[in-house]
């Protein structure tokens, strides 16, 4: 089957889609499903997407489950670059030129931040992809209207995708820990790190108090409830489906 971006085709996308674990979901495949058609785009149906991501069976196996998470990180980190790219008034390979913020959002030292924070995410890409991950299906991404036409709605935003790929990367790790994948779960907590120090700047940048105000990232709790138990924490998505379907949450439509 050839790799050629092909002409919409929604039956046929949604049938494709329901047999991938990551859009089991009805809310989330019709969902993302919409945002397609109403942009227009098209999507890539063949070669490795196809077999390695969007071809699997239901039921499959946990050591699968890994590898969604991590199919689902290199979407996360696409919108990352594009998301900071955007914000910098830099066209991204990733994002669409309408979304380009046309003014300056950000003084000179909070632009070293978001400069750093975006080549970080190229970063993560770039690693993610060089593993043999199955690619995520979509690389274009355009945020809603007005995303980067003011600092707090561009600042509002960029906290709540560091809120899902935090929780994204703690998901991952607790599944590649239950399937004793060490490797996966040592990168998954190394970039967790970085988008948790992401997190921080953009909520200290905008000026929120404490900017670090979580007590744990995830949900742990001692066996005699003793730990865990005060403090804003971070949520931990079961699935990859769980992450994606947060993404589309926010309004970001993919092609």
């Amino acid at each position: 089957m050839s790799d050629a971006i092909l002409p919409v085709d929604a039956e046929r996308i949604e049938n494709v889609l329901r047999t991938s674990p990551m859009f089991k979901s009805t809310t989330n495949r019709r969902t993302f499903m919409g945002r397609i058609l109403a942009a227009g785009g098209g999507v890539a149906l063949g070669g490795a997407v196809g077999a390695s991501l969007l071809n699997r069976r239901p039921g499959i196996a946990h050591a699968d489950a890994v590898m969604d998470f991590a199919t689902a990180a290199i979407g996360a980190e696409r919108i990352a670059v594009t998301f900071y790219d955007n914000a910098l008034g830099i066209q991204s390979p990733y994002g669409v030129a309408a979304d380009v913020a046309k003014g300056t959002l950000l003084n000179s030292s909070h632009r070293e931040y978001f400069m750093a924070a975006r080549n970080q995410e190229a970063e993560h890409l770039a690693v993610l992809q060089s593993l043999g991950v199955p690619d995520f299906p979509y690389h274009t991404f355009a945020f809603p209207a007005g995303t980067f036409g003011h600092a707090t709605t561009m600042l509002a935003m960029g906290e709540s995708l560091e809120n899902i790929f935090i929780g994204a990367y703690l998901g991952a790790i607790k599944v590649a820990a239950t399937e004793t994948n060490a490797f996966v779960a040592e990168a998954a907590a190394q970039i967790l790190g970085v988008e948790c120090a992401h997190r921080v700047l953009i909520r200290d940048i905008a000026g929120e108090d404490p900017p670090n105000d979580r007590w744990f990232e995830g949900d742990i709790t001692a066996p005699d409830g003793s730990l865990g138990n005060t403090g804003t924490r971070s949520t931990v998505y079961a699935t990859a489906g769980d992450a994606v379907g947060a993404l589309v949450g926010l309004g970001i439509s993919p092609s």
